[in-house]
C-alpha cells in the first residue's frame, strides 16, 4: 500500500479534536510528515523483522549441516549471518528524514514519499534474501550444495545493503 493511502487511512480514524486541529493553518502538512515519518519507520522495522527471520534458518542450516557430518561447509555461513545483521541494523538505524522547526533545510512531503517508497521498493529483495536463506536451510538437510547457496546470498545481500545505502542520497539531494 502506498503511502498516501496509508495516510488517507490515518485521517480517516482520526478523532473530531484532531480533524478540527488540522484547521490551523501549517498543522495539517506537520502531521502528515510526521504520520509519513512513523510509517517509513514501521516499514523499515516491518522489513528488518522479516531479516532477522533468517537467523532460525542459518541456525537450522548450521545444525544441519553439523548433524551431518558436514561441519566444514559452516565456514561461510558466519559471514552471510554478519551481512544479515549490518541490514537488520542499517533498516533499523536509517534516518527518519526529520527536521527541526528551525532547522535551515527542511524535509518536504514529497522527500519523505520518495523515503517511503524507496523503503517500500526494498520488499522484494528482502523477501528475495528470505527464500535464499530458505534454499540454504533445505540444501543442509537434503545434502544439496551449501556452498553455491551462501555465494548466492552473499551476493543479494551485498546487493541489498548497497541499495539501502544508496537510501542516503535521497536524503542529502534536497
Amino acid at each position: 500500500m502506498d503511502l498516501q493511502s496509508n495516510l488517507n487511512k490515518i485521517k480517516g480514524n482520526e478523532s473530531f479534536l484532531e480533524r478540527m486541529k488540522r484547521l490551523i493553518p501549517g498543522y495539517d502538512g506537520y502531521v502528515n510528515r510526521d504520520n509519513s515519518r512513523e510509517l517509513d519507520t514501521i516499514l523499515r522495522n516491518q522489513l528488518a523483522l522479516k531479516l532477522e527471520s533468517n537467523k532460525v534458518k542459518i541456525s537450522n542450516a548450521v545444525s544441519n549441516l553439523t548433524s551431518a557430518g558436514r561441519l566444514f561447509e559452516t565456514a561461510n555461513i558466519d559471514k552471510i549471518d554478519k551481512k544479515n545483521e549490518t541490514a537488520i541494523a542499517k533498516f533499523k538505524s536509517a534516518a527518519r528524514g526529520y527536521s527541526g522547526a528551525f532547522d535551515v533545510v527542511k524535509v518536504k512531503e514529497e522527500k519523505l514519499t520518495q523515503l517511503y517508497n524507496f523503503d517500500e521498493s526494498l520488499l522484494t529483495n528482502v523477501e528475495n534474501v528470505c527464500g535464499l536463506f530458505g534454499e540454504l536451510e533445505n540444501a543442509s538437510k537434503t545434502g544439496g550444495n551449501v556452498q553455491e547457496s551462501v555465494s548466492k546470498i552473499g551476493a543479494v545481500l551485498d546487493d541489498l545493503i548497497q541499495k539501502f545505502s544508496d537510501r542516503e542520497s535521497i536524503l542529502s539531494a534536497l
